[in-house]
């Protein structure tokens, strides 16, 4: 390092410094600057979105809870309709729009309104991307699937349902697959398969074992 002698020496070498790379240190501090308050702006508008998005959902919750030993009125699916378009509209790339999509789905469900609910889980598969920076458990979608699976079968579009089924790897969810796709096959009438799927499903030791068994033994009668 050079070794200055006087006071106006080291002044001098000091500008010198500064005029060759004060701009460049600016722009540095800058930068960091940028990062760090952009970054805490950034977070706070995403933490304040999960809020806005979890308290429009908790009204739809509260809806739902009232319901669950009957279907739904129509004045509350009016009312879970209008929470889910709100969803919708103010906070499109959350999770919790895709939670109201499969809420408001198994209302439909409760009143038979199978078209309906097959919308509804058919646009949560056609929307997995969840925006910016956001993520959902694969087995979110999974679960999704077998849903609409399910409801195929109540529209008595077997063929659907098992396409539904067959198109992906089950993960966690493989009994619950493997049931589908044997009631898919029994509407089919395809019974051999049928008793191949459901003694699939027995093998994942299932928690419905019992409801699995009697229908394997319903194909022997």
């Amino acid at each position: 390092m050079a070794s200055y002698g006087s006071d106006e020496e080291q002044l001098e070498a000091l500008k010198n410094w500064w005029n060759e790379n004060g701009t460049s240190l600016l722009m540095g501090i800058a930068l960091v600057l940028v990062v760090f308050f952009g970054n805490r702006w950034w977070q706070g508008n995403v933490n304040a979105e999960k809020e806005g998005a979890s308290e429009i959902y908790a009204t739809m919750m509260e809806t739902m809870a009232v319901n669950l030993d009957n279907a739904v009125s129509d004045e509350d699916l009016a009312s879970m309709r209008d929470t889910y378009s709100q969803l919708l509209g103010e906070f499109p790339d959350s999770i919790y729009v895709r939670y109201a999509a499969l809420m408001l789905a198994s209302a439909y469900v409760g009143r038979e309104e199978y078209d309906a609910a097959a919308e509804q889980l058919g646009w949560v598969l056609d929307n997995q991307e969840l925006g910016f920076m956001q993520e959902a458990e694969p087995e979110l979608f999974l679960s999704t699937r077998l849903k609409l699976a399910r409801v195929k079968l109540a529209q008595e579009e077997p063929q659907a349902a098992l396409d539904l089924v067959s198109a992906v790897e089950p993960g966690g969810l493989a009994a619950s697959y493997a049931e589908v796709q044997g009631d898919a096959y029994v509407q089919l009438g395809q019974i051999e398969l049928a008793r191949s799927a459901y003694e699939r499903a027995l093998a994942l030791l299932p928690e419905n074992a019992a409801f699995i068994d009697l229908k394997l033994s319903s194909l022997s009668s």
